[in-house]
């Protein structure tokens, strides 16, 4: 079967940091903003947002939208969006509330807390395993957006019978880490190996270091399965100058701002469904699924503002 190699540029804006964190203003999101180029086209689209790039370059310094004054912005969002649409690109985005990522954190806390207290409670005498506390390690903002914004991309491959490809994603200049950790979320997403969670101890009657080990697996039915097959991932952080990368830059930011301009009444609703985006420009072309279904169970339910819906 032929493989279909893919670019897929994207780029963050909005909030970033960590799930401990609180919204800054009110109704705070963090988005991340994908373009998927077809083989097809892409020959042709090079040259187009390369000269988007070579038009708004700065004399000196990176080219970002953000430092550029508002004039150079709209001149340089209008060529982007003409460039998108001239190649009829299909564009993604995923966005979070601050408030939202933070108390389910604050939930996921608490009953951890919970449930280790009536252990620890019920103890007579000092365990023979001695564990270390647990790390209190919260979400990063920008890898929780970025595994959304794949699990998209994924979706919609799975919608068009895209059942062999090969994606190079592209992004801006970010830290290795970060950049082995969204390696890591992509290839969990289409794995249907069993979890496993493996623990060290020190035991004080052998002392001696000890483990266990913990293996979650799922199956799921064939109608839940995912047929799509990523033959080869490749994350490539660019430099400087790339047209593709720039242009989700722009696209980021415009989704950025069109969240921080809702009237109270949207302040707080769901943002990862077309009703989110209908007021952008390039609505047409982010609103790429044929079917959008129930919507999005992770960032619009999980994740969604506390005052957007009731108690949990």
């Amino acid at each position: 079967m032929i493989t279909t190699n893919l670019i897929f540029a994207c780029d963050e804006s909005g909030a970033k940091g960590y799930a401990d964190q609180t919204e800054s203003y009110p109704g705070e999101v963090g988005v991340f903003a994908g373009i998927l180029v077809p083989p097809e086209v892409e020959s042709r689209t090079s040259l187009e947002f390369q000269a988007v790039v070579d038009k708004h370059r700065p004399s000196t310094g990176k080219l970002h939208i953000a430092d550029l004054p508002p004039a150079q912005q709209e001149a340089l969002r209008q060529d982007v969006y003409t460039a998108i649409r001239s190649a009829n690109l299909p564009c993604f985005w995923y966005a979070i509330h601050v408030n939202g990522l933070n108390d389910w954190y604050l939930t996921q806390k608490k009953l951890a807390e919970n449930n280790r207290q009536p252990v620890l409670a019920a103890q007579q005498q000092p365990p023979r395993i001695k564990r270390n506390s647990p790390r209190d390690n919260p979400a990063s903002m920008h890898e929780v957006l970025f595994e959304g914004l794949y699990a998209h991309l994924v979706a919609f491959l799975e919608e068009r019978n895209q059942k062999e490809v090969s994606i190079e994603v592209r992004t801006d200049q970010i830290d290795s880490p970060i950049v082995k950790n969204f390696e890591v979320a992509a290839k969990r997403l289409l794995s249907d190996d069993p979890l496993l969670k493996v623990v060290k101890g020190f035991d004080t009657v052998t002392k001696q270091v000890v483990e266990g080990a913990i293996e979650i697996g799922i199956t799921l039915p064939p109608s839940m399965q995912i047929e799509a097959v990523v033959r080869k991932l490749t994350i490539n952080a660019v430099t400087d100058g790339d047209g593709y990368v720039l242009a989700a830059d722009v696209l980021a930011n415009s989704l950025n701002h069109l969240f921080k301009q809702r009237d109270k009444g949207e302040l707080y609703e769901p943002l990862n469904q077309p009703s989110a985006i209908m007021k952008h420009p390039l609505a047409y072309h982010l609103a790429a699924f044929y079917d959008w279904g129930i919507g999005d169970l992770v960032g619009d339910r999980l994740f969604s503002h506390p005052k957007g819906r009731g108690p949990r």
